[in-house]
């Protein structure tokens, strides 16, 4: 089948930590929405080695991009596009937050009671979501287990191979975080018997490398000011960004690829109009 390519432009919401990939040394799985359509849509982009880009491709959180992307059909989740790396075009950064909300403000609200139900009986059910928060009940922290021994042969080929991507740099060895994070919450579903989400955001990883000599008792009491504190305080307009896992048997499960957390003075202005 041959695919045909598109330009989209595309406001990025989420980054996930780098996982090892056997073609592309490691990558990362990139979402946000499509601001090129009559509404806006979440896409999902994926590979992206990211951290081996020129960085002048290299793009953030909230930036607005331009590229070339084909429909992944491999995957069968509807929002999943193979993008171009080098044909990435920075176009803004959305700042501050009403921007952000303005931008999103055409994308409905769900739940992961609602995304996980769909997902149960249909694949290409919605993949990725905006999903509201009720009550943030625990943070939950255990040991990163370390790369298994496929991705260990993966990082060790890396190191050896020359740089695919034209930048002269040398390889860059991409260390595992200390800790896995999981949320434990309660969804905005009546009757929701509570979820726990592992969160995926490279934001956790990037804080923990960036803690690597505090201990974990310090680590652990930063991450929950950040992903609780700071994130669900008062006058923010808490909702988590949902994706879910390509394997089919576990395409009901969702996990917490960040924390989208406008204060409601920005959403109730722009509500207004």
């Amino acid at each position: 089948m041959k695919v045909t390519a598109e330009r989209a432009t595309v406001l990025i919401t989420v980054k996930t930590s780098p996982q090892p990939s056997t073609k592309y040394k490691d990558t990362v799985c990139t979402a946000g929405v499509r601001l090129d359509g009559e509404v806006p849509q979440w896409i999902r982009l994926y590979p992206i080695p990211f951290r081996h880009l020129e960085t002048e491709l290299q793009f953030k959180k909230y930036d607005v991009i331009e590229l070339e992307i084909r429909r992944r059909y491999e995957d069968s989740r509807i929002e999943s596009y193979s993008p171009d790396w080098s044909s990435v075009r920075f176009v803004e950064h959305f700042d501050p937050w009403e921007r952000r909300v303005d931008a999103l403000r055409g994308l409905p609200v769900t739940n992961t009671c609602e995304l996980s139900a769909a997902a149960k009986v249909n694949h290409a059910a919605p993949s990725l979501g905006l999903g509201g928060v009720a009550e943030v009940m625990a943070l939950e922290f255990r040991p990163h287990p370390g790369w298994n021994d496929k991705q260990k042969a993966i990082l060790s080929r890396a190191l050896e191979e020359v740089d695919l991507f034209g930048s002269g740099a040398a390889p860059k060895k991409l260390e595992p975080p200390r800790l896995v994070v999981t949320y434990r919450y309660r969804c905005s579903a009546t009757a929701c018997p509570s979820h726990q989400g592992q969160i995926l955001d490279w934001e956790l990883t990037a804080l923990q490398q960036r803690l690597r000599s505090s201990s974990d008792s310090e680590l652990k009491r930063i991450i929950e000011k950040k992903f609780v504190a700071e994130m669900f305080a008062p006058g923010r307009d808490s909702h988590f960004f949902m994706g879910n896992f390509e394997n089919p048997a576990k395409r009901d499960k969702f996990s917490v690829l960040g924390v989208w957390y406008p204060r409601l003075s920005d959403v109730e202005s722009l509500s207004l109009f």
